[in-house]
């Protein structure tokens, strides 16, 4: 009877998405290029970098007509050809760039990335109440060095 009910639960945290996973590569292209938290429009702009095997992705959140509301960039997507590439951020990895803007930088393994390639590049957000969103650029060229 435990086995059941731990196993309806499940099922019912997983309708509710309490128990939440990497978004697909729809998912991610269905994030908007603006986004309007507390009353403050976001946009991104993001700078893919190629260095060897090293892949970079350096994003910046903008709010162009008023200070950022608090918010931490979680991870880094990018959809390519390929699939989608993803980083963690860390706090290490965020710094402010003004009163309206924030700064992110995502590295990792190139995993198939190549200089020139055009690219969709995501970020995800939390708030200062735990809530998610997700924020695209626009568009983005991946620049080789």
């Amino acid at each position: 009877m435990k086995r059941c009910l731990a196993a309806v639960l499940t099922l019912l945290l997983v309708g509710c998405g309490a128990v939440s996973t990497a978004p697909n590569a729809g998912q991610l292209l269905d994030a908007p290029t603006n986004l309007n938290i507390t009353g403050k429009v976001l946009t991104a702009d993001a700078a893919p970098t190629l260095s060897g095997n090293v892949f970079s992705v350096k994003v910046r959140v903008l709010s162009p007509r008023a200070a950022l509301p608090k918010l931490s960039v979680t991870d880094v997507y990018v959809v390519a050809n390929d699939g989608v590439w993803s980083a963690g951020i860390t706090k290490a990895a965020q710094w402010k760039c003004g009163n309206n803007c924030g700064l992110a930088v995502g590295r990792g393994p190139a995993d198939g990335m190549q200089a020139g390639q055009g690219v969709q590049v995501v970020v995800s957000l939390k708030d200062a109440q735990g809530r998610t969103f997700l924020l695209r650029d626009a568009q983005a060229r991946v620049v080789g060095k």
